[in-house]
């Protein structure tokens, strides 16, 4: 089963696996040009409820780690089973998302992304089924992939949108 979602238009069948992997090492440039780019209007939040772009690109960089640390707990083929992830953790982390300084983030998620491409593809395909289980969602690799990359792909979409917004006043 591939992950889709109607808002953003993404669609996890479009992707081999090659395609996966560069696609996932292609979100660090994409997030550099919009954080150089987004200007005065970096730590604005265009309405209440809707990040800034820094908030976003810094919240990618936890979610994408996140998917690195599951990846590497799939591939080692124990079939791990954890318990929910606690969303506290998830709100107190956001809590700095609008500090976050934008050099750092970009060379964050250069670090992530490149990391998970490089498990992938090191791994290859072929183990690609080995999972984990996270509460009571099973997720094998080629899932938190696509999970990974849809949720940055998602927030690019959002950050444009928010500049876009903000821009037209």
């Amino acid at each position: 089963m591939t992950e889709t979602c109607a808002q953003c238009g993404f669609d996890g069948a479009v992707y081999d696996a090659d395609a996966l992997v560069r696609a996932v090492r292609a979100l660090a440039p994409r997030w550099r040009h919009l954080l150089v780019s987004a200007g005065p209007e970096l730590r604005q939040r265009p309405s209440p409820g809707v990040w800034s772009a820094i908030e976003y690109a810094a919240h990618s960089v936890d979610v994408t780690a996140l998917h690195v640390w599951g990846v590497e707990q799939a591939l080692r083929g124990t079939e791990p089973a954890l318990p929910p992830i606690d969303e506290r953790f998830l709100d107190e982390a956001a809590a700095a998302y609008g500090e976050a300084d934008p050099e750092q983030v970009a060379s964050a998620l250069g670090m992530e992304t490149n990391l998970l491409a490089s498990l992938a593809a090191d791994a290859g395909p072929a183990v690609w089924k080995r999972g984990l289980t996270i509460g009571d969602n099973r997720m094998d690799v080629r899932a938190l992939l696509e999970h990974a990359l849809h949720d940055s792909e998602h927030h690019l979409v959002d950050v444009e949108r928010g500049l876009a917004y903000l821009r037209a006043g």
